[in-house]
């Protein structure tokens, strides 16, 4: 099948028209990754439509979920936007529906990215393992503190501005990275502290990431 004409890409997203759209990605493909004179490109767009069927759609032919707007915005910025310009919103029943739309558009983007980086790590992986194990293990203290230097305000600041001494222990190719600042208390304006540990294991498949509460001890 060919199209009768050169129909644009984004009235397409913006009609609604897929199999039209799917049709012409096939015949354009170098067309996937254009911004219209607003700077958007076809998954922007799609996903500013709340159109859960456009966004697969576009996905579907290859898109790039890198790819910035002429705004600097990836695809998943724009898709948490729609998400919060949805909350507090009118509560009828339409925009309930689109509140609804938002999210599942929100967790296609969501995916997408996923997929992305376990790609991108495939083809990383061989250059970190190796490197990993040609380093010797080791263990690291890493202090860190935010201030200011302005006379009389850092005093009033230390108590709200955050401060932890990572320990860093690399072996063989796994890493941990042990902290205490476990999160902040918005109401007292205050900085819970607990044991935390974030374990990586750069040999498993996806290198897999483990974060818990003290619980690990020293069995990684």
């Amino acid at each position: 099948a060919v199209l009768a004409d050169r129909v644009d890409l984004f009235f397409l997203v913006y009609a609604g028209e897929l199999d039209a759209l799917r049709l012409a990605l096939l015949q354009r493909p170098t067309e996937l990754h254009l911004l219209d004179r607003h700077g958007d490109s076809l998954l922007h767009l799609a996903i500013r439509r709340v159109d859960t069927a456009a966004v697969r759609c576009v996905l579907a032919a290859g898109f790039d979920v890198n790819t910035r707007s002429a705004g600097n915005w990836t695809p998943m910025e724009e898709a948490m936007a729609c998400v919060q310009a949805c909350v507090g919103a009118d509560a009828a029943a339409d925009v309930k529906a689109k509140a609804v739309a938002a999210q599942q558009v929100l967790r296609e983007i969501h995916l997408a990215v996923q997929l992305d980086e376990q790609k991108r790590w495939a083809g990383r992986r061989e250059t970190v393992l190796r490197t990993l194990r040609s380093m010797p293990d080791f263990s690291a203290v890493l202090a860190w503190r935010i201030g200011s230097y302005m006379l009389g305000v850092a005093t009033l600041l230390r108590r709200f501005l955050p401060s932890d001494t990572y320990r860093i222990r690399k072996r063989g190719v796994r890493v941990r990275v042990d902290s205490t600042l476990a999160g902040l208390d918005y109401d007292a304006l205050t900085w819970h502290r607990g044991l935390l540990s974030l374990i990586i294991r750069f040999d498993a498949g996806y290198g897999e990431i483990w974060g818990d509460m003290g619980r690990y001890g020293e069995m990684w």
